[in-house]
This record gives structure tokens, sequence and C-alpha cells, in this order.
């Protein structure tokens, strides 16, 4: 697993104190969830994305790409901040009879307080716990484009159950989070341009989808911008299909 907690014979009195203490109380409200168990990950662990991919260009919509992304925990290493990490070696496939070929190598680490990721040189904070609803954070806090004070990721749907579609296969998870990009919108030069992230990610299970958007809505001039048409863009989602471990 990602995380691992001990608990101490202190812990739990403290525990039971708390209990005792909510006890007498008529009124409760559900407290933050740690968020460990959002993103469980171990050596030799994987999971198995169908991916389709959607495109425009010119107003005209481009043929659906479709394939597989495989992400396999391949080693624990130590990463360049000197903590401790996880090196996963992600793989794709146009159909499921072909052999997996590598494309990318993430890194992916984690502290008590958030989960980073490490892709193409930039790192990006994913998570951060205690999952709380509505809670938002800088997830360029440690690349080139932090702003210090940008609050551009936040929780949404916490603790929900969560259905995705691939293909035929529907997957269903009692319990989930996600994460949303803030919107971005560019209105400079006449041009209208949407760029949004959305992760989820189910609990015991890992990240279960993933759906990036870049559209632009005008080409520029006196153009007026319709959010009906789309100029050019597009639309990745991955969902997971398969999870599993291998030694």
């Amino acid at each position: 697993m990602l995380f691992r907690f001990r608990w101490s014979w202190g812990l739990a009195a403290a525990g039971a104190l708390t209990l005792l203490v909510a006890g007498c109380q008529t009124e409760t409200e559900p407290g933050p969830e740690s968020g460990a168990d959002y993103y469980p990950l171990a050596v030799g662990d994987y999971r198995i994305f169908a991916v389709t991919d959607s495109s425009w260009l010119n107003f005209q919509r481009q043929p659906v790409s479709s394939f597989q992304f495989r992400e396999r925990v391949d080693e624990q290493i130590t990463d360049a901040s000197g903590q401790p990490a996880y090196r996963i070696v992600r793989s794709r496939r146009l159909l499921p009879t072909d052999l997996w070929r590598d494309d990318s190598v993430l890194v992916l680490s984690a502290t008590a307080t958030n989960v980073q990721l490490v892709r193409n040189n930039r790192r990006t904070v994913e998570l951060v716990f205690p999952v709380r609803a509505d809670r938002a954070w800088n997830r360029d806090a440690f690349n080139a484009r932090d702003t210090v004070v940008a609050e551009n990721r936040r929780y949404q749907r916490v603790g929900q159950p969560f259905t995705a579609q691939a293909g035929s296969q529907t997957f269903r998870y009692e319990r989930t989070v996600t994460t949303d990009d803030i919107e971005d919108v560019n209105l400079d030069d006449g041009l209208y341009n949407v760029a949004k992230y959305r992760q989820v990610y189910a609990q015991g299970s890992g990240p279960v989808q993933r759906v990036r958007r870049r559209l632009e809505f005008c080409n520029g001039g006196n153009c007026t911008p319709d959010p009906t048409r789309i100029f050019k863009g597009r639309v990745r989602v991955e969902t997971l299909l398969e999870k599993g471990h291998t030694p």
C-alpha cells in the first residue's frame, strides 16, 4: 500500500476518548478523510485504462482514436528531492491482442500531506490530505508554473459513488473522490479557450477515470465564440478496465 499506519495503545485510548465525546453530542458532522486508501500502491501493481481521443480541426470532428494504456509500478526509488517514490512505467497498445510498448516513465511520491506526480520533468500535486469537500490547492506548487497563491485544483464529490462506461462495460465504485482543475478561460485576442482536467479516484482502487479537455471555440479575428461549435481541440478519456498485481 502507498501508506502504512501503526496504532499504539495511546492512539487507541485517544480514539476511544474521541468516540466517547462524540457519543455525548446530539449532532455530529463527518470529519475529513485521511485519503490514503484513494491511491493504494505497491511494486508489481498494474492498471489498464481504455483510452479514447476525440479531436476537432477547423470546426470538423476528426475520427475517434481508441487504444489502451498500462501503468505498472516498476520499483521503489528515491526521487530528486530525496523522498521515497515509485517508478511507474506506462505502456501503450492499440488492441488487446497487441504487445505492450513502453510509452513513458512517471514518478509518484507521497507524504502524510499529499501525493505528487512527476511527468515530463514537471511535478504536480495530485492529492492533498486530509480529503475534504471543496478543498482547493495549488497543483503547481513545486514546478515553474507556480504562482505562489494559486488554487487551481479542488476536491468534488467526496465519498460519492461513481459509474464509468468503457465500450460495452460498465464499472461502478461505491466510494470515490473527484479532483477538478479550475476552468481556464482565455478571452485574449478574440479567442475562447477552455482547459479542464478531471480525475476520479476510488477507495481501494486508485485512479479510475481521467478526462482532459483542451478546446478552442473561435479561430481568432472578429469571430464570435460559439460554445456549440469547436474550432479545434481534443478530449481524452481514460477509464480503468483492469487492475492487478504481478510478482
